[in-house]
């Protein structure tokens, strides 16, 4: 998945990059243990790096 951030925001820049790619992690973090926290800070997320810090945060703690 983080790869799919960092390609996401080369090809179309960080502002637009990671808006799509908060659709799509919504789409699979769903039916994980508290999912809908997670999904709610995801999309308040405009930068890459805190965007990949916070999967990697939620995943260790699963």
């Amino acid at each position: 998945m983080l790869e799919h951030i960092k390609l996401q925001v080369q090809y179309l820049g960080e502002n637009v990059g990671i808006k799509e790619m908060r659709k799509h992690i919504s789409y699979y973090l769903k039916n994980l243990p508290n999912a809908t926290e997670i999904r709610q800070k995801i999309n308040t997320i405009e930068k890459q790096e805190e965007l990949e810090n916070c999967l990697i945060e939620y995943f260790r703690s699963l």
